[in-house]
């Protein structure tokens, strides 16, 4: 059933006006099945219950094998006691959590999102600098002189 929705979502997504939402959102579909069927084909240890790899809100989290790197999960703030938890972080934005943790993750991928979205925000600070001021206090328009007191960079 996953082989045929990965086909079936493959077909949708030439049939859709390229870099349209939809085409965009079926690729995002896409990969998500097909992560869940390299899931599903992962082998597993038969000792352990936890499969080796697990996908949440597009974190594509591995178990950790390191047992005695003391680390905190990021999901609910405590230590992270690699001999007895199992563990596992993510290798798009390394957020680490302990399994119990998993199924609670509520912060998607960072990594995943920002290549969703390749635009840059190129107008972040709405400030203007001194110089725009012309080296006065943007309150009470007092000249800041940085060569006298301390007080005196203060402005107001």
């Amino acid at each position: 059933q996953l082989c045929q929705a990965i086909e079936e979502c493959k077909r949708l997504i030439l049939a859709l006006p390229e870099h349209s939402e939809r085409q965009k959102d079926a690729v995002v579909r896409l990969i998500h099945l097909r992560l869940k069927l390299q899931e599903l084909k992962e082998p597993r240890d038969p000792d352990e219950d936890e499969p080796n790899i697990r996908v949440v809100l597009e974190h594509r989290f591995y178990k950790e094998k390191s047992k005695s790197v003391k680390q905190m999960c990021d999901k609910c703030s405590t230590i992270i006691w690699g001999l007895i938890q199992t563990w596992y972080t993510c290798t798009g934005c390394y957020y680490r959590c302990h399994s119990k943790c998993l199924p609670l993750v509520s912060r998607p991928c960072v990594r995943a999102k920002v290549s969703h979205q390749a635009e840059y925000q190129l107008s972040i600070c709405p400030e203007s600098g001194l110089d725009s001021q012309d080296y006065r206090c943007a309150e009470c328009r007092a000249p800041i002189s940085l060569r006298e007191t301390a007080t005196a960079a203060g402005g107001c």
